[in-house]
């Protein structure tokens, strides 16, 4: 007899984690411009110095915008090879969008105290730790079965370990430079802009 169930992505439960999911995305990419503060009195005449002097929180904006947009990309990528889920996938799910949601906490420290290195090593935890996660995302569905069968490999080479490592390889870096663990972000950002083109 004829299976006559219609595929997951056509269910209302997908589309429900789906949209939760983009929901959580634009929330924390829309916090982001909250670490960049405005000040509430500045003489006109002052206004361009203060904004020169800002260029640490609007680094650390970018920064994160990119980070983060390039996480939801991926994830956008991945959820469209799936064919099932399970309980488990939803809550890897959850615990990845819990750090996903905290990038903005990491971001604002940055934008004020990126000279000192617990700022640079929460931001290169947090970052990292998401990238890992994200990754175990896509190893659980690819074990699980959860992939469409012609997606698999794809899926496995897409779930690359270069951004937890250089991230996590920051960290010992930030406690003798703050300055240069920022620059080995950088690196990785022009890598991922270059192999898009």
């Amino acid at each position: 007899m004829e299976d006559s169930r219609r595929p997951v992505r056509e269910t209302v439960e997908f589309a429900r984690i789906v949209a939760f999911t983009d929901g959580v995305f634009a929330i924390a990419i829309t916090l982001l411009v909250l670490s960049i503060e405005v000040p509430s009195t500045t003489p006109d005449s002052r206004l361009s110095e203060y904004l020169l002097d800002s260029w640490p929180q609007f680094f650390a904006y970018f920064l994160s915008f990119a980070v983060i947009g390039r996480f939801w990309i991926a994830h956008h990528q991945y959820f469209a090879l799936l064919h099932d889920f399970d309980r488990q996938l939803l809550i890897l799910n959850l615990a990845y969008l819990s750090l996903i949601v905290l990038v903005p906490f990491p971001t604002e420290l940055l934008g004020d105290y990126g000279d000192e290195t617990a700022a640079v090593v929460l931001y290169a935890a947090v970052i990292g730790t998401t990238a890992l996660l994200g990754r175990e995302l896509v190893r659980y569905a690819v074990r699980s079965g959860h992939m469409r069968g012609d997606a698999r490999a794809a899926a496995a080479a897409a779930g690359s370990l270069l951004p937890t490592i250089v991230f996590y390889a920051s960290i010992p870096v930030a406690l003798v430079s703050p300055l240069a663990a920022q620059l080995l972000w950088l690196v990785l950002l022009g890598q991922a802009v270059r192999r898009r083109r």
